[in-house]
Formats: structure tokens, sequence, C-alpha cells
């Protein structure tokens, strides 16, 4: 199997992860399954709202691949409150947000492995139940979810009317 270097993203690393993202938008049948974000989303996610992954070819260290998590604590749009969960239970939620890989790098597990490093950093830091939105057609992310052991937890509407599949996965802390 190919190396790759899965570390946590720099500042520096938003242009590329830009890239990345824009080149799995256009390579989607439809639009809505996918919702882009800017520059200022990852700086946030850098900062005290999460942090952002990204796995690196180990050979040319060209970027294959991100994924943007959060930690939103008790902010409105926790997805936690889809569930009517309680300010405890929001505060050790956390929200996988954004992922995409480079089409040349696909079929080599990245995404899985990204969200298994995440949740082995969630875990350590106190959070027992990570969540994330899919579009109910988006095949590929939602079997990915439902491979990775997140179920279907809520049906919505959000990100300007678009449906989402509102996934749930609760992890055993140490």
């Amino acid at each position: 199997m190919k190396e790759f270097v899965i570390a946590e993203g720099r500042k520096e690393d938003i242009p590329e992860i830009l890239e990345v993202m824009r080149g799995a938008e256009a390579g989607l049948p439809c639009r809505d399954w996918y919702v882009t974000d800017g520059e200022e989303f990852f700086e946030a996610h850098m900062g005290e709202e999460g942090f952002v992954l990204t796995a690196r070819d180990g050979e040319s260290s060209r970027l294959a691949g991100f994924l943007a998590v959060r930690i939103p604590g008790l902010a409105e749009d926790n997805l936690g409150r889809f569930l009517g969960l309680e300010e405890e239970e929001l505060k050790k939620t956390a929200h996988m947000e954004s992922a995409a890989v480079a089409p040349l790098f696909r079929g080599n597990g990245l995404q899985g492995r990204m969200m298994a490093e995440a949740e082995r950093m969630l875990k350590e830091r106190g959070f027992d139940r990570l969540m994330g939105t899919v579009h109910p057609e988006n095949r590929y992310s939602r079997n990915h979810f439902l491979r990775l052991g997140y179920r279907t937890a809520a049906r919505a509407r959000m990100y300007g009317g678009l449906p989402r599949e509102i996934m749930e996965k609760e992890i055993e802390r140490f």
C-alpha cells in the first residue's frame, strides 16, 4: 500500500487544500453533494475551532487529501442539537466537517485513515461523539461514514436548504 504522512495541517497548506477541494467538487455528478469552503473556514479550523489533518504522498510530499474537524462546543449549529443532546454531551461532540482526496490518490483508503487519526486525537481530548453531514444521494460519502461505524441519526435541510443526513458515531473514551 502506498505510504502517506498524516499530520495536522498548517496555514501554509491552505492553498493546496483549496485546490484539492475544488478538484473533488468538480468531479461530482451533482454540485449539491459537497459544499465547499474558503480560506477563512480552514484558518478557523486550524485554531480554536478544531484542526485540519492533511495526508501527503510519502514520495512526492504532494497533498493527497485533507479532513477538517470542528469542535463546536455549545454553538447553535452543533449537530448534537438535532439529537436533543444536553450541554455536557454537546461539549464532547466533534464534527467531521469536510474531507476530500485528490483524484490521483483515491483508492488508498485515505479518508478512512484520516478519520481514524482524527478519532484517536479526539478520544485523547475527551470527546465521545462524532458527527457529520452527507447528501442522501452521495453514496460515496454516505457509504464511507457507514463503513466507519456511523449511523444516520437525523435528516434536515442545511447549507441553504440542501437535504442532508446527519451521521453520528459514539466512541468509547479511554
